[in-house]
């Protein structure tokens, strides 16, 4: 389907539009006569978008991305953002594994945090997850345990230890 923007004047504007939005075209007959031809084609008012919000969003989206962000263990780029995407299907894949590096897993380090934002020193590994509950081991090997809002009293620290993960699975299988 094609689109054309056509620039109708203000005082003419109620007569180019007929009912149900049809769009109406002028035309002048012999001796100057003027009348108006349905031409059974719907008239879509057009909005500009709002260029400096889009751009507002794309520099927030630009500096909120950090290279060292997209870096795998091996160094290697991850390739969510290249030449080849466009803003939105960058912002898309960004978002995706934002959420999933955010997901907190059996093996992560997590510290606590107070309501300011501001870590209290404690830290455990996370044992089990379950939603928004989280059980884990303190550094002095007590158990703890955030039954809600984990992300609210809890942030990864950066560090996980799979092997955690391995020897939980392990265990269950002894019980065989």
């Amino acid at each position: 389907m094609a689109k054309y923007i056509i620039d109708i004047p203000d005082e003419e504007e109620t007569m180019w539009e007929g009912f149900n939005g049809d769009l109406f075209i002028p035309i002048t007959m012999n001796k100057g006569t003027k009348t108006w031809v349905n031409t059974d084609l719907k008239m879509i008012p057009y909005t500009e978008p709002d260029r400096k919000a889009i751009e507002d969003e794309v520099w927030e989206f630009a500096k909120k991305v950090r290279l060292e962000e997209f870096i795998d263990e091996e160094g290697r780029l991850h390739g969510y953002i290249s030449g080849f995407n466009s803003y939105s299907e960058a912002k898309a894949k960004y978002d995706a594994w934002k959420k999933q590096k955010d997901e907190i897993h059996v093996g992560d380090e997590l510290k606590q945090i107070i309501a300011s934002g501001s870590p209290t020193g404690a830290k455990c590994i996370v044992v089990k997850t379950d939603g928004d509950k989280m059980n884990g081991i303190g550094k002095d090997g007590s158990l703890v345990v955030c039954s809600s809002q984990v992300k609210r009293w809890w942030t990864k620290t950066g560090r996980s230890f799979p092997e955690v993960a391995e020897l939980l699975k392990k265990m269950g299988k002894l019980d065989d």
